[in-house]
């Protein structure tokens, strides 16, 4: 088997600045949150996380962090409702 090539969505920049598996601070810098606002995120769903049983640290997949940002894209016309 060799290396995939990486798919061309994009994100190719962030995929060469973090590592596949990331911690709640490296996810908080990636998304400009807070640490604590990545946990309730996880805790509630939000973000897809896997914690080890009897552990309260959150680990995130890279790939999983990108598809969350994928599908809440913004559109033009939802932002100027927002504005």
């Amino acid at each position: 088997m060799g290396d995939m090539p990486e798919p061309s969505d994009g994100y190719e920049a962030v995929r060469s600045a973090y590592p596949p598996l990331l911690n709640t601070a490296q996810v908080a810098e990636l998304l400009d949150l807070n640490t604590r606002t990545v946990l309730a995120m996880a805790n509630d769903g939000r973000l897809p996380a896997s914690r080890l049983a009897e552990s309260r640290k959150f680990h995130f997949l890279l790939e999983d962090i990108i598809g969350t940002l994928k599908a809440h894209r913004v559109s033009p016309e939802q932002a100027s409702l927002d504005a």
